[in-house]
């Protein structure tokens, strides 16, 4: 939305940017003494904590993309979906390591919008492989899938496998081509990898590693808002969470490795960047802890999404700690404290970030939450952009009560 002499003008979302230029264009013929139009900043977030819901029934991340077929894909892990039992003992051991589930529809979708892709492999609740960044481009659907150090069950990421899928879920294929079978998706070995143990930096008593935790930037409905031809990625450095570390590739070589750029320095508030992955720097630095403990490694995986009504990349992150616990440990499990919260805006997928609302604490409606996990759908945006669907995850009561999708309509505050 945009405010000229007093006089509001909505543009609808335009896929053509010419157009809304033209609209522009227009508007000052009509108006020749007007002034230039003023773009509304965020400065804050209202919680409509009244528009809560829990949907499903056990499973948590929940990265999401808007794909060509105008479905929401999103990647569960560590539960059971909407199917199966509802009595966490019962359906423990009958639970996914992982999913890639489809859902139609809007913010009110029911459990019959909801379908479990049958091209993602079977996997059990002990798989060491988690899906997280997910994206849609160009009609192919790219996943990130990492490793755990363990190789049963869940703990740090060491590695990261790139997947993608041409038709929508049906199959899926690394990055050379090879199709993901049940039989390939548990393969350990280094070559089975995009990421392996990179870059080394150590942390404590062991090495901490590179690009093995990675969001995608969301532009709209299959990458059709992007501002140029380089997809986005995000990734909070192992060995020191609170700092980001960012790659760009053309879109057309995102299976490429040899391709991938990364965030390098700032000059002035324009990026630059290298090819050389052990030059890469800080993008972003996120908040420190206070007193009461320290970021775990399982924090600050970041959700950005373009919000075309306000003309802004929206970026939600958190941050994980336990005083009982030490930074290479496991979170949550019967944990102190809930996640952080915070949300920062820029005209650029690359930033400068602003930040507009932070919190130590996000209790979504009870003292027993244990929330992290945030996410910003990136469909379900009203035209003016002032209200979006916030989506995270909640271990409260040992990973059972909560353990599902979280969902309420947040509204974006501006200037």
């Amino acid at each position: 939305m945009y405010n000229v002499n007093g006089i509001h003008f909505h543009l609808k979302k335009q896929g053509n940017r010419l157009k809304t230029a033209i609209t522009m264009l227009s508007i000052f013929l009509l108006f020749p003494g007007c002034s230039p139009p003023v773009k509304e900043i965020p400065t804050g977030v209202v919680f409509h904590k009244n528009t809560l819901a829990r949907k499903g029934n056990f499973g948590d991340n929940w990265c999401q993309t808007w794909a060509a077929d105008n479905n929401i894909y999103t990647m569960m892990d560590d539960g059971n979906g909407w199917w199966g039992d509802t009595i966490g003992a019962v359906a423990f051991p009958n639970q996914s390591g992982s999913m890639c589930l489809q859902i139609q529809g809007d913010a009110n979708f029911t459990s019959t919008d909801v379908k479990r892709m049958t091209g993602w492999p079977e996997n059990g609740i002990f798989s060491p492989f988690y899906a997280y960044g997910t994206v849609s481009v160009d009609g192919i659907i790219y996943v990130w899938l990492w490793k755990s150090a363990w190789d049963q069950s869940y703990t740090r990421p060491i590695a990261n496998r790139l997947l993608y899928s041409p038709d929508f879920g049906q199959t899926f294929y690394r990055w050379n081509g090879e199709k993901e079978t049940e039989e390939t998706f548990s393969e350990t070995d280094s070559s089975s990898f995009f990421f392996y143990k990179e870059d080394p930096k150590w942390k404590i008593d062991r090495d901490a590693y590179a690009f093995n935790w990675i969001a995608f930037c969301q532009n709209g409905k299959d990458n059709s808002s992007a501002k140029d031809d380089y997809v986005y990625m995000y990734a909070p450095e192992q060995y020191e969470p609170s700092k980001l570390a960012m790659i760009r590739v053309e879109k057309s070589n995102i299976l490429d490795k040899s391709a991938y750029e990364y965030f390098k320095s700032w000059n002035g508030d324009k990026p630059e960047w290298t090819r050389n992955m052990k030059e890469r720097g800080v993008n972003l630095q996120y908040p420190e802890r206070r007193t009461d403990g320290k970021w775990m490694w399982a924090s600050w995986f970041p959700d950005v999404v373009y919000n075309e009504g306000l003309d802004q990349y929206i970026m939600v992150s958190y941050g994980v700690t336990d005083e009982g616990k030490e930074f290479w440990d496991g979170w949550c499990k019967k944990c102190t404290y809930p996640g952080s919260l915070g949300f920062w805006y820029a005209e650029n997928p690359w930033g400068p970030w602003e930040q507009f609302y932070y919190t130590e604490y996000f209790f979504a409606d009870a003292e027993d939450n244990r929330t992290y996990g945030f996410k910003l759908n990136p469909k379900w945006i009203s035209e003016d952009g002032k209200n979006m669907q916030l989506i995270w995850s909640d271990a409260g009561y040992d990973h059972w009560k909560y353990y599902r999708w979280n969902q309420m309509e947040i509204e974006i505050l501006t200037n």
